[in-house]
């Protein structure tokens, strides 16, 4: 049908919008011209509209014609492997795409205001349009290859966004803490590219979720599988590599709303939901699921309610449900974890915006009420023994001493290596009479 050809590539393009916009601020930017405030929030509104309109049609396109598998040829082909250019139109993406638009478009209008004046305005609006190309590709993707490319357009997007205020030392540093997170536990994604390849010879979702069924459980499904888990580890801050989250609220108030509390950091729960067919073939990675969405869950409710900053509070109770949505995901309940990410997507988003006026919200409730509901709380934990209330506290208000114990046994390791065999080959230069490189700290 040529009117649904038509359907299907306009919700295609969904994700080209903001690129065009991105690449059309970019122009006006350079030297000697110096676009407006004004115009630079018009372009990324038309933009996002775009985009708004391309997620409705995905919407129609699922109610019309149910899931789509819609197909644009090979970007590469060399012997018996491709790289197919492949989307997937179902109810899963249609809903977070749609999603995706509409808190992208509010947040713009939100940061026209809010970011007024800001010398970084032109710069956060088009990381914003990059970022909403790389989550609505992302969510569209019907390969592994292209949600590859979406997933790291959201990951670069991120950290340059945690270090927005880069005069200041505590972003930057932030920023490279989330970006080494993300990059380690991107190799499971990379990995499971890989061994679907291997395994199936396809990485297109609808080819391998159907191999996938017929080839059954096998230690290639067992890893495939947990590539993906260590993966949406990284993306959606689960233990133990969550520290990262309640750092990134170093950005400004929308990018914490758009990425942190809403999309970006759902990102590997969508991703846990896309690659459903693929998990349920393994029941190491459904009890990891599990495992770690429920201790994410029990520690991020913890550091909550003892977090001093009303950001950081928020940002332990998002890794808390998201950890919860990873413990549906290993039960099975994919579809509770759909309605649940999009829901807890949706109050994040507006409680981080409402941040800045969270003390004054609270104190206008404890006088118009005289009891909160931190006082009830406080009065639960009155039934808690004294010295085991004491040692619960001093827990979470560490974080459990998960990051003391990355550092002492992963990271300083690491580090210590590296400079083991730095100076390894500084002597080695040295010996053989070569040009020794200059390192970062010795003065040029």
């Amino acid at each position: 049908m040529p009117d649904l050809d038509l359907l299907c590539l306009f919700v295609a393009l969904t994700p080209v919008w903001p690129v065009l916009g991105a690449v059309l601020i970019a122009l006006l930017m350079l030297p000697p011209a110096r676009p407006s405030e004004r115009l630079v929030a018009l372009v990324g509104r038309v933009t996002l509209v775009a985009s708004l309109l391309g997620a409705l049609a995905g919407v129609a396109l699922r109610f019309i014609s149910g899931p789509v598998d819609y197909r644009l040829g090979d970007w590469y082909h060399a012997a018996d492997e491709s790289f197919p250019l492949v989307f997937l139109f179902d109810g899963l993406s249609a809903s977070v795409s749609l999603l995706t638009a509409i808190l992208l478009l509010t947040t713009a209008n939100f940061s026209r205001h809010y970011l007024h004046r800001e010398p970084g305005f032109i710069r956060f609006v088009l990381l914003m349009l990059v970022f909403g190309a790389g989550m609505h590709l992302l969510v569209l993707a019907g390969s592994v290859e292209l949600l590859f490319i979406g997933w790291e357009f959201v990951g670069i997007t991120s950290v340059l966004l945690v270090a927005f205020f880069h005069e200041r030392a505590g972003p930057v540093q932030a920023a490279i803490r989330v970006l080494v997170t993300y990059r380690l536990c991107d190799i499971g994604l990379l990995l499971c590219g890989v061994f679907l390849h291997q395994w199936l010879h396809t990485t297109v979702w609808v080819d391998s979720f159907r191999g996938a069924a017929t080839e059954g459980p096998s230690i290639s499904a067992t890893a495939v599988a947990l590539g993906l888990v260590f993966a949406a580890m990284g993306k959606s801050a689960q233990f133990p590599v969550g520290g990262w989250l309640p750092r990134a609220m170093e950005g400004p108030t929308a990018s914490s709303a758009v990425f942190y509390g809403s999309l970006s950091v759902h990102a590997g729960v969508y991703l846990l939901l896309r690659a459903a067919p693929l998990i349920e073939h393994s029941l190491a990675a459904r009890v990891a699921l599990v495992v770690v969405g429920a201790v994410t869950a029990v520690m991020a409710a913890l550091s909550s309610q003892v977090s001093a900053d009303a950001k950081s509070a928020v940002a332990y109770a998002t890794a808390s449900q998201v950890g919860l949505m990873f413990v549906a995901c290993g039960l099975g309940f994919y579809t509770l974890a759909t309605v649940h990410l999009i829901a807890h997507a949706t109050l994040r988003y507006y409680q981080f915006l409402r941040t800045p006026s969270a003390l004054q919200d609270a104190l206008a409730r404890r006088a118009a009420l005289g009891r909160t509901e931190q006082d009830e709380a406080a009065a639960l934990w009155e039934g808690v023994g004294l010295r085991r209330r004491r040692f619960i506290y001093r827990l979470a208000l560490e974080r459990f001493a998960v990051e003391t114990a990355l550092d002492r046994w992963i990271t300083r390791p690491i580090m210590g290596l590296s400079r083991w065999l730095d100076g390894l080959e500084h002597r080695f230069l040295a010996l053989h009479d070569r040009p020794v490189p200059a390192r970062p700290s010795d003065p040029p």
